[in-house]
């Protein structure tokens, strides 16, 4: 069939000769309708044919310039139909008419200047408009959405603005909107669009995570489903098992046995050679708060025994062994241990170790909770299980993320509460914790001059060892664990982050 093109979406067209029984008032409609057609060809001065015809008018409304291209099977416009483009501040009207003796479903879409994707709609026969859809079956209603092009993965600025297009159909008539986005329609569109590019890889972390931020973000469940899938058949195919990952290479790495240690080492501090007086070598500035107790696991932990950094070592090595493949799972230089679906709140992890029958280390893990929150004042929202296997692992130099305000990387799906500091304990292999000053916007310590070199601390963390930190410490400098220059063994952090007030959601973070 032929397509009559004008800008605007679809309604249901229906014909004048529809929904007559009788004979007798099937005779009466047509002496009804000649009279009527004769009466406007007197007025007209022509066959007024077109009563008999599906008529479609479209209305455009917009609030920016855009192209707007209505077509339509079998139609052809009145006149010049919608102009060439629609202009800011204007409305524009054009009908569009079905051939003659058109009785048939009729399907049409809306095609707008820069959005990907054209709208369709399907005008219906039937009475009442009741086989007649925009945009989805059952719809009478839809809104298409368009923005700007964003490098997600590289964790590039947002798009400030989009644009949204919303299309009714209904009464034979099509109405079309065109306004600037919502903030919520904003951040739909941005999501999509990160999930359809993560769909295209192989990254199955990738993938679960904008899954996860498509949910999040209320994309239209059909597009979660697709997600969905593909991550279903990548499990199918082991893609959600990192390298190094798998049960095999975890059993192999960490082992007590292998463990290093390396305490006695004397901390090396490198403070700023530019200027003595560097704002950078004050050892401790106003609302700082940083402590590194050694021994502090067995200490608190003393009622399971002088060793129970090796038992908690074990125990929680003995669960991610126990666990379904895939909850061990790369991030950066090392790797994380925690629910398939990465919830990596404390009631997810001991739920997850009770239901593997390990009491014992479930109630290390309670201990050290409950020792958490009553020694530094706050309340434990996460805990992050890091497993390093061996010298070549890492941990890159970071902040912790204590409010939505600071940078997360692309997959992160992080629901953020405000923090106040971090408690990590250390068990297995010693490892050196990098301290560095930074001298940004979020920091108050104060350069020196442009060729400032800040201040480093390289601080070894032994086998049961604690450290922590306040929000104000966070703020003005970086940590990190970088890779051992001397072959070492496996190490386990545990990484307590404390929020103010109670935590009411699961918590993923990296």
């Amino acid at each position: 069939m032929s397509l009559g093109s004008i800008s605007t979406s679809g309604s249901s067209l229906r014909s004048s000769s529809a929904g007559y029984g009788s004979s007798g008032r099937g005779q009466e409609r047509k002496i009804s309708v000649r009279k009527r057609h004769s009466v406007a060809a007197q007025v007209l001065g022509k066959s007024a044919t077109v009563a008999s015809f599906p008529v479609l008018k479209v209305t455009v409304t917009a609030a920016f310039d855009a192209t707007v291209s209505v077509s339509l099977q079998g139609a052809r416009p009145e006149g010049r139909g919608l102009p060439a483009v629609c202009r800011a501040g204007a409305t524009a009207v054009a009908t569009l008419v079905a051939p003659k003796n058109k009785a048939v479903n009729i399907k049409g879409e809306v095609e707008i200047g820069g959005f990907d994707e054209p709208a369709h709609f399907y005008l219906g026969c039937a009475a009442g408009d009741s086989d007649s859809w925009a945009g989805s079956k059952g719809h009478w209603k839809h809104t298409a959405l368009h923005t700007a092009s964003w490098d997600w993965k590289a964790f590039a600025e947002k798009p400030a603005e989009g644009q949204a297009a919303d299309i009714e159909l209904g009464g034979g008539e099509l109405k079309i909107k065109l306004r600037l986005q919502t903030a919520v329609e904003l951040r739909r569109s941005l999501q999509l669009q990160a999930l359809h590019e993560a769909m295209e890889t192989k990254d199955y972390d990738t993938l679960r995570a904008q899954v996860t931020k498509a949910r999040m973000a209320s994309v239209d469940m059909e597009q979660i489903t697709l997600g969905e899938t593909r991550l279903k058949e990548w499990r199918e195919l082991g893609l959600h098992v990192n390298e190094g990952c798998d049960k095999a290479s975890v059993r192999a790495k960490f082992d007590w046995s292998a463990v290093t240690h390396k305490n006695g080492t004397p901390n090396v501090n490198k403070a700023c050679t530019i200027c003595e007086d560097c704002d950078c070598n004050v050892l401790t500035h106003p609302g700082e708060e940083l402590e590194i107790v050694p021994d502090h696991v067995q200490s608190i932990l003393q009622a399971f025994g002088p060793d129970s950094d090796r038992q908690l070592f074990e125990g929680l090595v003995e669960a991610a062994l126990t666990a379904e493949e895939g909850c061990i799972w790369k991030a950066g230089g090392k790797f994380i241990f925690s629910e398939f679906n990465r919830n990596q709140s404390m009631i997810a992890l001991c739920r997850m170790l009770l239901r593997f029958k390990l009491d014992r280390c479930s109630k290390m893990l309670t201990e050290l909770h409950k020792y958490t929150e009553q020694k530094y004042k706050g309340f434990v929202t996460a805990v992050q299980v890091n497993f390093h296997p061996d010298d070549g692992s890492y941990h890159d130099q970071h902040r912790d993320i204590y409010s939505v305000k600071q940078a997360a990387g692309p997959n992160c799906t992080c629901q953020f509460q405000d923090c106040v500091g971090t408690v990590c304990y250390s068990i297995g292999s010693s490892r050196i914790c990098l301290l560095q000053t930074m001298t940004d916007t979020l920091s108050s310590i104060q350069p020196c001059g442009e060729s400032c070199e800040g201040s480093s601390d390289y601080t070894w963390l032994h086998s049961g060892s604690s450290m922590y930190f306040n929000g104000d410490w966070n703020n003005n400098h970086v940590h990190g664990v970088p890779p051992a220059e001397e072959q070492c063994g496996p190490r386990i952090s545990l990484a307590f982050l404390l929020a103010s007030k109670p935590s009411s959601f699961a918590y993923v973070f990296k």
